[in-house]
């Protein structure tokens, strides 16, 4: 249990940093062409590659925190080892699409400057198919981080372990519901200031689960497990 509480400060700082991040996202402003939206692209990309390689750096980060509180709420069930397992498929995507936009997507600007007319027009149509998969990968992560939100909340709920569980599972429902239905229902296009609402959304959960872990961190607070209570 001794890992709980530096788990909890990882939870906290992490996300406080992605938010940051987000914020700094590089945008490719309206262009009167695509040689001008290339031309943005490669001005920022050693702001794409920085941003995104940090991205990626504190997903990483976030999970391995949060995997120590899915072992809190006992990884031999099969509902919280679900709820990881969706966690890190949600990382996955979301790793492949900051790939595709922080690195690929520079890198293909910076190599087709030079190109014919003609073959700028196929570098075009070629960056906004990547343009839609970096925004269909990004939605399916964002969606799967969702259900995995719910179904921790679920784990929670039917094995109350941690102080402040109620708050776990109340924001893990409104963090899991609300940005899913956005994205599923709400024709939602990403970009930076909706990824930061969608995070926001997400990072309250965090909050409320980095709190209960810290506050668990000596151990005595957590609930024994039923099978515990009923050999005693």
């Amino acid at each position: 249990m001794n890992k709980l509480r530096p788990a909890a400060l990882a939870i906290v700082c992490t996300a406080a940093l992605i938010l940051v991040a987000l914020f700094h996202h590089p945008v490719v402003s309206h262009a009167a062409n695509a040689q001008g939206a290339q031309a943005q692209m490669v001005r920022l990309g050693a702001s794409d590659n920085l941003v995104h390689g940090a991205l990626t750096a504190m997903l990483i980060v976030l999970a391995s925190a949060l995997a120590v509180f899915d072992k809190v709420l006992g990884t031999a069930r099969p509902v919280p080892g679900g709820a990881r397992i969706a966690y890190f498929l949600g990382c996955v995507l979301l790793g492949v699409a900051m790939l595709f936009d922080g690195f690929v997507l520079p890198a293909l600007a910076a190599n087709s400057m030079s190109a014919q007319p003609f073959e700028a027009q196929f570098v075009a149509l070629i960056m906004r198919t990547i343009g839609i998969v970096i925004q269909e990968f990004s939605k399916a992560g964002l969606v799967s981080q969702s259900v995995a939100m719910l179904i921790w909340a679920y784990a929670a709920a039917s094995r109350p372990a941690l102080p402040g569980w109620r708050w776990c599972v109340g924001l893990g429902v409104l963090s899991g519901l609300l940005p899913a239905a956005w994205i599923l229902f709400g024709g939602l296009v990403l970009t930076p200031h909706s990824l930061m609402a969608v995070f926001g959304l997400h990072m309250a959960w965090y909050l409320a689960v980095a709190a209960s872990m810290y506050r668990a961190g000596a151990g005595s607070a957590i609930a024994p497990k039923p099978s515990a209570i009923g050999a005693s």
